[in-house]
């Protein structure tokens, strides 16, 4: 019930900076939607500016998303381990000026541990929602439970004030924040470090396993067709190689950054 009283309450304020009322009212009415804000979230103790998580996000797009820009951050929020509420409204102005392909995205991304791709996962208990709504695989009733992209959410903004809702069980420390993002490509020679042998472990003498000839196909294992980049991972122990922009690729789709 009070997501949709908060809700409400951000078309007062909308209301109330077109200049509906007077400077009376629109003063009284700002304080209503700003106490009825504080009641609704868990503690008043969280952030709302990206500023001194700009060097996180930047890690995250670059290690996961490298195909994916991003842009202007419009509305952020900072979230703790626990049960929570938090809420944080943002305006989007008609004059609002973007970049060719530029769309908003929803990211979340928990940033106790940036190694893997477990940092893109959802928290499970915890619903998102914009102006409302639930915002599609980052909710409880339909949750995508593995590593997610950021969503696209332009669908559900509007022009004036919009909200931000994250309510639930935290299993981490989270970033959240909606930011316009748009598609770029990547440069091979630009990313892409020598391969370095990792050193051969020692042999057990009275070992019974004896390591033969091993056949290794020239065609990438994701595509079929033979390779143009030829990569592995730090720590793959396989002798086969994959195939960087399809690599890239999958990933782009569905971000697990899994060795093959």
């Amino acid at each position: 019930m009070l997501a949709h009283v908060m809700v409400l309450m951000i078309s007062v304020k909308n209301a109330c900076q077109s200049g509906w009322f007077t400077e009376k009212d629109t003063e009284e009415l700002s304080n209503l939607a700003n106490e009825i804000s504080s009641s609704f979230c868990s503690t008043l103790d969280f952030k709302t500016e990206p500023s001194s998580s700009l060097t996180i996000i930047s890690t995250i797009m670059s290690r996961f998303y490298p195909r994916l820009k991003m842009g202007q951050i419009i509305c952020f929020l900072e979230a703790k381990p626990g049960f929570g509420a938090f809420v944080n409204d943002f305006q989007i102005t008609k004059n609002t000026n973007l970049s060719k392909g530029e769309k908003a995205r929803l990211f979340v991304a928990q940033i106790d541990n940036l190694e893997t791709s477990l940092c893109l996962i959802t928290p499970p208990q915890v619903n998102f929602l914009l102006n409302g709504t639930a915002v599609g695989k980052r909710n409880i009733e339909l949750m995508d439970l593995g590593p997610q992209l950021p969503t696209p959410v332009s669908q559900m903004l509007k022009f004036g004030m919009n909200l931000l809702q994250a309510v639930g069980q935290f299993n981490g420390n989270y970033i959240i924040a909606v930011a316009y993002m748009s598609e770029i490509s990547t440069s091979v020679e630009a990313t892409l470090p020598d391969y370095e042998q990792p050193p051969v472990s020692s042999v057990d003498p009275d070992s019974e396993i004896i390591e033969g000839p091993s056949r290794i196909s020239l065609n990438c294992p994701i595509s079929f067709r033979r390779f143009k980049t030829p990569v592995k991972g730090n720590s793959c122990k396989h002798l086969q190689c994959f195939d960087f922009e399809n690599y890239v690729d999958i990933n782009s789709r569905r971000p697990s950054w899994r060795s093959l």
